[in-house]
């Protein structure tokens, strides 16, 4: 279909497209509301960023929109977009203002740790396996089935649409269960 005649159709129908892989449906749509993305980002501060990280935050909630939205829902896609570009520049907000994620003075780059004898040290490994255990505990009382595969499957190196697909759920449903169970096991 010629760019011209996208321009006639529905968001909700250019989303579908998008969602079948149209990158032209998606350009349309992030034009369309890049606008509201800027507006939106306009009342927000993020220290050490400047505007336009703030825009590239509400553009990442406007894509995540595009691939997230379920005509089903019964809510128009405008009306969804708003909600997720403003959720996800008020996430960036927050985070920001997290002490747990500024960064730490005794901070190690995994990469950079070497795996020594220290693991054939008893006691090294008695903790090891106390914190496995403490771990696989908290997932088995705290989070709910859904919550436990999506975690699995997602250490596991999948993706969110393979996640959504293997369990026949939307990627917005991946999205919160994994949200769900980071603060459940964060909890003490």
């Amino acid at each position: 279909m010629e760019i011209n005649r996208l321009h006639i159709l529905t968001d909700e129908q250019l989303v579908r497209m998008a969602q079948e892989g149209s990158e032209t449906a998606e350009e349309i749509l992030i034009e369309k509301y890049k606008g509201l993305v800027k507006n939106k980002a306009k009342t927000y501060y993020i220290t050490g960023a400047d505007s336009e990280d703030v825009v590239q935050e509400g553009m990442i909630g406007l894509l995540g929109s595009v691939y997230g939205y379920d005509p089903d829902e019964g809510v128009r896609f405008e009306t969804f977009a708003t909600v997720c570009i403003s959720n996800r520049i008020k996430s960036a907000v927050r985070n920001q203002l997290r002490s747990k994620h500024m960064p730490l003075n005794g901070y190690v780059d995994i990469d950079d740790v070497e795996i020594s004898d220290d693991m054939s040290d008893p006691q090294t490994m008695i903790i090891m396996q106390e914190r496995f255990e403490d771990l696989s505990e908290s997932i088995e009382k705290k989070l709910t089935d859904l919550e436990k595969d999506v975690l699995r499957l997602h250490i596991g190196g999948h993706n969110y649409s393979s996640i959504a697909e293997m369990l026949s759920i939307s990627v917005k449903s991946v999205d919160n269960a994994l949200q769900r169970a980071r603060k459940k096991l964060k909890e003490k």
